[in-house]
């Protein structure tokens, strides 16, 4: 063996064996984090070999519990989710380590539309099994009852589905629309038919969807028959509930909290973890304090979508017609037309229930008796439902050192797998997405025709244009005829 060689076995024992140290204190680490967080959750699964069932196994044989899964959801996440809207996001990422495994996480959605984690596992891969044991953990921590009136979101993960159905049957389950179109456009590509399905996803009432589909039918039937397949209720706000106040199409906050820990998933599994409940520490630190000068009553993220909305509302003309009720129509000149009640909160384009603030037909009525929208925001926006959301504490860990030792046996690491080829650091991009994260970011050309700013023609820029390329051999030999 080479003298690089050796070095290069040495940085590796080492590196494993650091690993093995994490794997080995997994219990003492769950132990600390309850004593420092009382009332959370820290479930861990362990594998052992098919020996440790007999009676006198093979001598030599090692009958070391071989780690499967952690599971850990705080008490201060629980208790601030409580307060927050019913809508939970599923998701799972990969861990980039030589063990592997899957991050699976619950994301919630705070009172002023931001990421609020609610608990997260690692498990050995994402499949029926390791779902079904994710959700019955996090159906044991929030409680049956309020997880029967949660809104679920997820990107169709392998074994999710069928999980529900067992678990939960008839429990309100939504797709993001986004890898919802990822799957359709493999068959059905094209601009037009993408701005079309976005419609028909988008359309808040039934009947406005029924239209968008037809119009739909009436450029790809295939597109149609494909769309028909999959249940409205899954991916259109049309046949969205009122009990979540979330009309989102995506699942951007477990994107959004993946994207967060993106380095801390390249670490060893207590590491990792640890980073993560720092993250949170410093997230309900930050939140809790920065709640305190803020002026208003209703929170800032609403507030901008508020005043869009109550822009869009010169565009109606609202007749009152009594009893707090009202006739919208549209000052554009096309037939639209939709009925307001500002005392139940509720239009006929569905858009006021679904998120609990008025939409621009109810703000027009707004507009026209001078009424204060704060009044018809829901309280699920204001400013103290966030204190509440925030006031829980995430309290701080000591280190190893002072971990105490737990009477479990120690747990060995799962079994290696080195990966074939060059570890991949970042997700496969559709054409539709940006392929970088910075503020410069650009579309993808994939599927965008070139246009010569030359001749305006296409199929070509003006770097390769045959016309420029012709005017300028004819150029240079003129001017080779004038030297002469």
């Amino acid at each position: 063996m080479t003298k690089a060689a050796r070095v290069k076995q040495q940085a590796l024992d080492e590196i494993n064996g650091t690993y093995g140290e994490q794997y080995r204190r997994i219990h003492d680490y769950a132990a600390e984090l309850l004593r420092s967080n009382p009332g959370s959750t820290v479930q861990i699964q362990v594998e052992r070999p098919p020996e440790f069932e007999l009676e006198t196994p093979p001598p030599g044989t090692d009958l070391r519990p071989q780690f499967q899964r952690i599971y850990i959801c705080l008490e201060a996440c629980k208790r601030s989710f409580m307060v927050c809207r019913p809508m939970i996001g599923l998701d799972g990422c990969f861990i980039k380590t030589p063990y592997g495994g899957q991050l699976l996480t619950a994301i919630g959605w705070d009172p002023n539309d931001q990421i609020l984690p609610i608990a997260y596992a690692v498990v050995e891969a994402e499949t029926k099994d390791s779902w079904r044991w994710f959700l019955l953990n996090l159906c044991d921590d929030l409680g049956v009852d309020k997880i029967r009136w949660c809104t679920f979101m997820s990107d169709q993960q392998k074994g999710l589905i069928p999980t529900f159905d067992e678990l939960l049957p008839g429990i309100d389950h939504r797709f993001c629309v986004r890898h919802l179109y990822s799957n359709f456009r493999k068959r059905f590509p094209g601009v037009q038919l993408k701005i079309m399905m976005w419609k028909a996803a988008k359309a808040t009432y039934v009947q406005e969807w029924e239209r968008r589909m037809k119009e739909i039918q009436q450029v790809d039937q295939g597109a149609y028959n494909h769309l028909m397949e999959i249940p409205a209720k899954y991916w259109s706000k049309s046949r969205f509930n009122y009990f979540s106040r979330v009309d989102t199409l995506v699942n951007n906050m477990c994107e959004c909290f993946n994207s967060v820990i993106v380095e801390a998933r390249e670490k060893l599994i207590v590491s990792m973890l640890e980073d993560i409940r720092v993250y949170l520490m410093n997230r309900w630190s930050d939140n809790r304090q920065s709640i305190v000068t803020y002026a208003g009553e209703i929170l800032p993220k609403i507030n901008k979508k508020i005043e869009r909305e109550f822009d869009k509302g010169g565009e109606w003309l609202a007749i009152y017609a009594g009893r707090d009720k009202y006739e919208v129509s549209s000052s554009q000149g096309n037939r639209a037309k939709f009925v307001v009640d500002l005392n139940l909160h509720e239009c006929s384009c569905r858009k006021f229930q679904l998120t609990g603030y008025p939409c621009e037909h109810a703000m027009s009525c707004i507009r026209k008796m001078c009424l204060d929208v704060k009044n018809y925001v829901n309280k699920c926006y204001r400013k103290q439902t966030y204190v509440d959301c925030y006031q829980h504490v995430i309290y701080p860990l000591n280190g190893p050192n002072l971990w105490s030792r737990t009477e479990n046996d120690d747990v060995l690491p799962p079994v290696f797998r080195k990966p074939i080829g060059r570890p991949k650091l970042r997700r496969n991009k559709t054409g539709d997405e940006p392929r970088n994260n910075g503020p410069l970011s650009k579309l993808a050309r994939t599927g965008q025709q070139q246009k010569c700013s030359y001749c305006f023609a296409l199929g070509h820029n003006k770097r390769t244009c045959p016309r420029k390329r012709k005017m300028e051999a004819a150029a240079k030999k003129v001017k080779l005829l004038l030297s002469i």
